[in-house]
C-alpha cells in the first residue's frame, strides 16, 4: 500500500497575491519515485506565470528594453530551471553509472585487439616469470612479453567484460524498478534499446518530467478544490496547468528538432560514406587486386549500411511518436491559454485541471516507444558505436 501523509503548503505565487495556507493528501515522495520538492516546484511555476502574463503587454520587438522576444527567453530559461527540478537525480545516476559501465566494456574489447595483436607477434611461448609475480592487469600488461602472457591478459579482460556486462543488466533492472515506482510500465529491453540510441536519455527524461507533470497537476486540483470561492487562487493554479503544457511543448519540440536538424543528417552523412566505400571496393575487385580484403570491406560497409537503416527507423519512430504528442500537446495548450484568460467562475477550474490531468496521461502514453529487436550481437555492437559517432 502507498503511504501517504499530510502535507501543509504555504503557497507564495507573487507579491501581490498570496495564496492561503492549505493542507492536502499527497503521496509520498519516495513511494512514487518523484524526488522533488513542492514547494520549490509552486515557486517555480509562480515565476514563470508572471513571465507569460507579461508577455502579451509588451511590444513584439524594440531596439532598446524589454520586449515579447527578451520575455519569451526569461520563460524559456525558467521552464529549463522548472525541468532540471523534475528530473530525477536518482535516473541520473543510473544513466550515468549505464553509461560508465558501456565505456568500461568498451575499454577491455579494445584492450584485448591490443593483446591478440601483441600475441601473434610475441616470440616465447611460456608465460613469463615477471607475469607470474607482478600483481595487477595493469603491471602484467607492462611486462607481458609471450604468448601466453597475453592469452592470459585476454582471459582476465574477459573476466572483465562478464562482470560489468552482469553490473549493465542489474543497471537495467533497477531502472525498470524506478519506472514502475512512477507508474511507467517498462521491460529492460525497452530501456537496453532506449539506452542504446543517441536520443535515449533525452525519450527517458521526458518519461520522468512528463510523470512529474501529471503528478503536480494532480495535486493543483487538490489545491484548487481547498481555495473555496476564490477565483483569483484558481485562476493562478489553473495558470499553473499552462506553464506546465509549455514545458511539456519545449521539450518535445527540442526533442524534435534534435532528430531533424543533427541526427538524421548525420545518419545521411554516414550511409553516403559507407555507399561509396562500397562502389570503391567493388572497383578494385574488378581489377583482381586483394579480392578477399575487398570483400570484406564490402560485407563490412554492408552491415553498417544495414545498423544505419535500422538506427534511421528506431529514431524516426520514437520522433513520429513525439511529433504526434506534440501535436495534441499544442492545440490542448491552446485551449488551456484561452481558457485561462476568460475563465470566470472558480467552481469550473477544478474540473479544467483535472481535464488537464488526463491530458497529460495521455500525452505520456502516446511517447512510451515501442519495442525494436536487434537482430544479433554484432548489429547490437554496431548500434552503439554509431551512437558513439553520432555523439560526436
Amino acid at each position: 500500500m502507498i503511504k501517504f501523509k499530510t502535507l501543509v503548503l504555504a503557497c507564495l505565487l507573487s507579491s501581490s497575491v498570496m495564496a492561503p495556507v492549505v493542507t492536502y493528501a499527497a503521496e509520498d515522495s519516495q513511494a512514487t519515485g518523484f524526488q522533488y520538492d513542492v514547494r520549490d516546484v509552486l515557486d517555480k511555476l509562480s515565476d514563470s506565470l508572471v513571465i507569460h502574463d507579461e508577455i502579451p503587454t509588451l511590444e513584439k520587438s524594440k531596439f532598446l528594453g524589454r520586449d515579447q522576444a527578451s520575455a519569451n527567453s526569461d520563460l524559456n530559461e525558467s521552464l529549463d530551471d522548472l525541468m532540471d527540478v523534475f528530473d530525477s537525480e536518482k535516473l541520473k545516476a543510473l544513466r550515468e553509472q549505464y553509461r560508465s559501465l558501456e565505456d568500461k566494456i568498451a575499454e577491455e574489447k579494445s584492450k584485448q585487439q591490443e593483446y591478440r595483436s601483441e600475441k601473434v607477434l610475441a616470440s616465447r611461448d611460456e608465460r613469463s616469470l615477471r607475469t607470474k609475480l607482478l600483481p595487477g592487469e595493469t603491471l602484467k600488461s607492462m611486462v607481458a612479453v609471450s604468448k601466453a602472457d597475453y592469452e592470459m591478459l585476454i582471459e582476465t579482460s574477459d573476466t572483465n567484460i562478464s562482470e560489468y556486462q552482469k553490473e549493465l543488466s542489474q543497471t537495467l533492472v533497477e531502472m525498470r524498478a524506478y519506472f514502475s515506482s512512477i507508474g511507467l510500465s517498462l521491460s529492460t529491453e525497452q530501456i537496453d534499446v532506449l539506452m542504446s540510441s543517441v536520443v535515449g536519455d533525452d525519450i527517458l527524461k521526458m518519461s520522468v518530467v512528463f510523470n512529474a507533470i501529471k503528478d503536480v497537476t494532480l495535486k493543483l486540483e487538490e489545491l484548487t478544490n481547498q481555495t473555496g470561492e476564490s477565483l483569483e487562487h484558481a485562476k493562478k493554479y489553473y495558470g499553473m496547468v499552462v506553464v506546465l503544457y509549455k514545458l511539456m511543448d519545449r521539450m518535445q519540440v527540442h526533442f524534435i528538432a534534435e532528430i531533424d536538424n543533427n541526427y538524421l543528417p548525420k545518419l545521411q552523412g554516414f550511409k553516403e560514406t559507407a555507399q561509396s566505400n562500397i562502389k570503391e571496393s567493388k572497383k578494385l575487385m574488378s581489377k583482381h587486386v586483394n579480392v578477399k580484403t575487398l570483400k570484406s570491406n564490402v560485407e563490412s560497409n554492408e552491415i553498417t549500411l544495414k545498423v544505419i537503416a535500422l538506427y534511421k527507423r528506431v529514431l524516426m519512430s520514437q520522433r513520429d511518436k513525439v511529433f504526434k504528442a506534440n501535436d495534441m500537446t499544442k492545440k490542448e495548450m491552446a485551449v488551456a491559454d484561452n481558457t485561462y484568460k476568460t475563465v470566470s467562475l472558480s467552481s469550473a477550474v477544478s474540473g479544467l485541471i483535472s481535464d488537464g490531468a488526463n491530458n497529460f496521461g495521455k500525452l505520456i502514453s502516446l511517447q512510451i516507444p515501442d519495442v525494436r529487436e536487434f537482430q544479433n550481437q554484432k548489429i547490437k555492437e554496431e548500434f552503439k558505436l554509431l551512437s558513439q559517432k553520432l555523439e560526436g
